[in-house]
C-alpha cells in the first residue's frame, strides 16, 4: 500500500475494521489507485440455508472493495457513495470455500466514478471460477471532515 495516500489509507482500514466487514472476515490482499483485492472464506456466518455464501454478502463484499479500489484516487477533502450497482451471480458457492474479490476503476471523472467488481471461487489447486460480477459507479463528495457535512462535487 506505498501508492497509497495517508488519507487514504486511513479510511480505507475504517472500512475494513467495520464491524460487519469484520464479521464477514474480509482481508486486504493488494490495494493501490484504482485496483483491490480482498479475500473472505464462507463460513457460518456469511452463508445461506442451502450452506452457500448468501447473496447479500456478495453483494455489499462487491461494492467494499470497489470503494477500497477507489479511495487511493480521492482528494483529502473527497468521497464517494455508490449511486447505481448492477449485478449478476453465475454460481454458488460452498461453506468453506475461498473467495477472492476483485475491484478496478474503469473511469474516475470529475463527479462520477465508474467501477467493475468480480467474485472468484478459489479452488484447492488454485483455480478460479467467477461467481458474481457487478458494475458501480459512485458521486464523487466534497467533504469537510472538520463538521462532517458532505456536498456534492
Amino acid at each position: 500500500m506505498k501508492d497509497v495516500s495517508e488519507h487514504a489509507r486511513a479510511h480505507s482500514q475504517a472500512l475494513l475494521e467495520h464491524a460487519y466487514q469484520r464479521y464477514c472476515g474480509l482481508r486486504l490482499i493488494e490495494q493501490r489507485p484504482g485496483f483491490c483485492q480482498c479475500r473472505l472464506r464462507v463460513t457460518e456466518a456469511v452463508d445461506n440455508l442451502s450452506h452457500t455464501l448468501h447473496g447479500g454478502v456478495i453483494y455489499s463484499m462487491l461494492d467494499v472493495v470497489s470503494m477500497l479500489a477507489t479511495l487511493p484516487l480521492l482528494g483529502p477533502d473527497e468521497y464517494a457513495l455508490t449511486n447505481s450497482f448492477n449485478s449478476m451471480m453465475m454460481s454458488a458457492t460452498p461453506l468453506g470455500a475461498e473467495v477472492l474479490f476483485e475491484a478496478s476503476v474503469l473511469r474516475s471523472g470529475r463527479n462520477l466514478i465508474f467501477t467493475q467488481s468480480q467474485a472468484w471461487k478459489i479452488a484447492e489447486d488454485g483455480q478460479r471460477t467467477q461467481i458474481a460480477s457487478a458494475q458501480l459507479s459512485k458521486f464523487r463528495m466534497r467533504v469537510d471532515w472538520q463538521d462532517g457535512a458532505a456536498r456534492k462535487g
